[in-house]
């Protein structure tokens, strides 16, 4: 089991043996081929991320002795480092000057933040520790005050906290990519996707990482402005705070693997036109440097070794994963248009 897409919902759950739902057991064996994709030219194999359930398997079906992969100690370490309260180290460890996640543990504090963003007329969204493709998130433009203080407790009981962070306009969604290797963290690219209102994974871009860094510097109209140059510095900045985070996983006989950074291009609104991010401002758009931290495999990792691999000089394409068929199977495509 190598593909295990309910990874994030096993880690919420904080069991060492889940029962994927059904949709979710399908999307699993009809897309388990997917992994020979990320595990080309890899000595051991690599699961989509590291829980209790992906060890036994690799222990089970591969024959790879337990002391050659995390410990206890270790998944617990991982479960903690994948929850969404990396992103506030994250910003803080960049000096992001942008709107910050906050997360909230308490009725008291889920209260004042509904309060004061209401009152500034700010729209925000609740985002569950652990989650994917947009399961766990809780709009504020949407969801009723009565019905979110209920969700929201719901998960504050069930996880410890839930995140909270302003709504912003979004332009495009993109991510960084790295993989977490023996001894270093390696930068290995960008991926560019898009995503519905409720965050959930639609489709992402087959495309060279210099056709996705111009398309993020001028997506809709932007200029660069040294935007290209910032996006540098942010690779080289996030593969030192990478390395930091995950000294402590060096050296043994596994590998962390691949880390996506997802991020997103914004226009500012008026209720945040003072709290300007330092990175990557450009006069007409903002980035948000650090949405969430995946501590696993991403399709943006699928899409990027796909096209680092297939794509000829000048060529683009996608990369689409169907919804559940009447015929209860997934289907996933990439195509170069």
């Amino acid at each position: 089991m190598l593909f295990f897409p309910s990874h994030d919902i096993a880690l919420g759950n904080g069991v060492r043996h889940f029962n994927p739902p059904a949709a979710a057991l399908a999307l699993q064996e009809d897309l388990s081929w997917l992994a020979e994709i990320w595990n080309e030219g890899l000595v051991s194999p690599l699961p989509w991320g590291w829980d209790w359930d992906t060890r036994q398997s690799l222990h089970r079906d591969y024959r790879i002795p337990l002391s050659s992969l995390p410990t206890d100690v270790q998944l617990e370490q991982i479960r903690q480092l994948s929850s969404r309260q990396s992103s506030i180290h994250i910003l803080k460890a960049l000096n992001y000057q942008g709107p910050m996640p906050e997360y909230i543990c308490n009725a008291d504090t889920l209260d004042d933040y509904i309060r004061r963003m209401d009152d500034n007329d700010q729209p925000f969204v609740l985002k569950t520790p652990w989650s994917s493709s947009g399961r766990g998130l809780i709009r504020s433009q949407v969801t009723p005050r009565t019905l979110m203080q209920q969700r929201a407790m719901a998960a504050i009981r069930r996880m410890g906290g839930i995140m909270a962070e302003p709504w912003l306009d979004k332009l495009q969604d993109f991510a960084m990519l790295f993989f977490v290797g023996s001894e270093r963290v390696s930068f290995l690219g960008y991926s560019l996707f898009d995503s519905d209102s409720n965050g959930t994974y639609r489709h992402g871009y087959l495309m060279s990482n210099d056709d996705i860094r111009h398309r993020i510097c001028h997506h809709d109209g932007i200029e660069d402005n040294g935007l290209l140059s910032q996006l540098t510095d942010l690779e080289q900045s996030l593969c030192n705070i990478l390395t930091d985070m995950f000294a402590p996983f060096f050296g043994h006989g596994w590998q962390l693997g691949y880390v996506g950074i997802d991020m997103m291009s914004y226009r500012p609104s008026s209720s945040i036109n003072e709290q300007r991010p330092s990175i990557c401002e450009n006069g007409q758009a903002f980035i948000n440097p650090c949405v969430e931290m995946n501590l696993r495999c991403t399709m943006g990792v699928v899409s990027r070794l796909w096209s680092d691999r297939n794509l000829k000089a000048g060529e683009n394409g996608l990369f689409t994963i169907s919804p559940l068929g009447d015929d209860g199977h997934f289907q996933a495509q990439f195509k170069i248009l």
